[in-house]
């Protein structure tokens, strides 16, 4: 069984019903991992930001990238390997790390000028800790077109709270309401709808007003040149391809034959050799150099030895 996301009381009035939260969709989507091709390695992306060197004379760059690592140090600059710049960056920019404590939020209010927002703002604009699905108010059904909602989970009571709970999923089904609330997941505050899904109830995550696009300037003209015969086979044609909703009878064919290919696959699969981290001193380029020594050692075990020869039998 799933593992419950969330879990507190949904309340409406004075009345009070304890739930848990559950996932009520799944993507099925076939997530890949970037691989080096040569080695079989995973490939990792390292936060970093550019940063403009020294100026330097004409020619000092390239006698730079031949001098040894010492002679870097001594200039106050490290490189883990001689390298060129790179076109994707400016000529003569580098990339120099960043830890995960000195990264920010930052948001562009123009071209590369950044806003900033440290975790601690941002801790103190966060809601309350809150373990209540607040109802607002009750709507009809049929008032809430369906681009508003987002993600969804099923609201299961506690044992303790299944005839409360009841009471509410048959009152709510027979007068064809939906329960508008709050609630607090992970330090933000959701919107969302509460309705009857047979004997359970699920709770949507819904878009606030201002996040559905208008689409009235997109919208064609009407036709005012259709005939009634035109509309009557239209219809006609609608009601023919008619028939009860199955899902099942839609499955996701690309991704079937995705899986195919992998499972077929499966068997021939490599494994990648342990991850070395190299860095720019001579202890990482020796730790480099064991790992490297002990993973050929291991390969050279794993060969097989030549049978030995038989002796001849005399005649």
């Amino acid at each position: 069984m799933a593992r419950a996301v969330w879990s507190g009381t949904i309340s409406f009035g004075l009345v009070s019903v304890p739930v848990r939260l559950y996932p009520a969709t799944r993507r099925q989507d076939i997530r890949f991992h970037e691989i080096d091709q040569s080695s079989g390695q995973r490939i990792r992306h390292q936060k970093v930001v550019e940063v403009a060197p020294t100026p330097t004379l004409p020619g000092e760059r390239a006698r730079e990238i031949e001098a040894p690592t010492s002679t870097l140090r001594a200039r106050g600059r490290e490189l883990d390997a001689p390298t060129l710049p790179s076109p994707a960056r400016g000529a003569g920019d580098d990339l120099r790390p960043v830890a995960a404590s000195d990264v920010v939020k930052g948001f562009e209010v123009a071209k590369d000028r950044y806003v900033t927002v440290a975790h601690e703002e941002l801790e103190e604009l966060a809601p309350e800790r809150s373990r209540t699905i607040d109802v607002e108010q009750f709507v009809d059904a049929s008032a809430i077109d369906p681009i508003y909602y987002e993600t969804s989970y099923y609201a299961v009571p506690d044992r303790d709270y299944e005839r409360a709970y009841g009471l509410l999923v048959d009152a709510m089904r027979d007068t064809k309401r939906i329960a508008i609330c709050w609630f607090v997941l992970r330090r933000k505050r959701y919107l969302a709808a509460l309705r009857p899904h047979g004997r359970l109830m699920i709770l949507a995550l819904m878009f606030h007003a201002d996040e559905i696009l208008p689409a009235a300037s997109l919208e064609p003209a009407a036709p005012a040149d259709l005939r009634k015969k035109e509309r009557e086979m239209a219809a006609l044609l609608i009601n023919t391809l008619s028939g009860p909703f199955e899902p099942e009878r839609y499955p996701d064919d690309y991704r079937l034959r995705l899986k195919t290919l992998i499972d077929g696959r499966a068997a021939s699969a490599r494994p990648a050799p342990a991850a070395v981290t190299t860095g720019s001193g001579v202890d990482d380029l020796m730790a480099a150099l064991r790992a490297s020594v002990e993973q050929a050692r291991l390969e050279t075990k794993g060969r097989a030895k030549p049978a030995p020869r038989r002796k001849r039998k005399s005649a």
